[in-house]
């Protein structure tokens, strides 16, 4: 309802822009298109009802799926849907998007990841399958992963590739050797060719 008669004002200010022209609100004609383009854009999408949050699934590389409600800047509010859980304290989620990859991290609630073997890369089909980030409507679905392709890869970001199907945790004789072989890309970091490539 306050959508809908925030429209009305909208629509009843460009009418008013309108029959007065140009000259009586001092604006060059350019100037004028500039700020009708912009009502009309904003009378249209208060029309239409534009969500600031939404709900998508995701996945990661563990095969497991989760829930998550985002808001456009970024912040999310996640839930396990199905999969393997951790059978430690670090039963709470989190993104981490600190390098090229967006993972999501098993941690104890109200902290961040110990450490990169925490967090598994997001698997994706489109940008729809990713989480909102820079105020845009979804993330960027790039090789079938969640990324930020103007972000460089660093070494969480190749630890998160190494571990890709090696389950959860990293106490395990494999995901020791692979969380070794992930934080050892090199500088410019270049994921080890035994790991999934970006």
């Amino acid at each position: 309802m306050l959508r809908r008669s925030m429209a009305v004002v909208l629509a009843r200010v460009l009418a008013r822009v309108l029959a007065r022209g140009a000259g009586a609100f001092r604006f060059g004609p350019v100037a004028l298109f500039a700020r009708l383009t912009l009502a009309a854009c904003c009378a249209a999408s208060l029309s239409a009802g534009c969500k600031s949050t939404s709900e998508r699934e995701i996945s990661d590389t563990e095969g497991r799926r989760f829930s998550a409600k985002c808001e456009r800047t970024g912040e999310c509010s996640l839930s396990q849907v199905s999969g393997a859980k951790r059978k430690d304290e670090k039963t709470a989620l989190t993104f981490t998007h600190t390098g090229r990859l967006v993972g999501i991290c098993d941690v104890v609630a109200g902290h961040g990841p110990d450490t990169p073997a925490d967090c598994r890369a997001l698997v994706c089909q489109s940008d729809a399958d990713c989480p909102p980030a820079h105020g845009l409507k979804n993330g960027q679905c790039l090789n079938a992963l969640c990324t930020d392709p103007a972000q460089t890869l660093i070494p969480p970001d190749s630890v998160m590739l190494c571990l890709a199907g090696a389950g959860l945790g990293n106490d395990q004789a494999r995901q020791v050797e692979r969380y070794a072989l992930g934080l050892n890309c090199g500088s410019p970091c270049k994921v080890p060719a035994p790991c999934r490539q970006p």
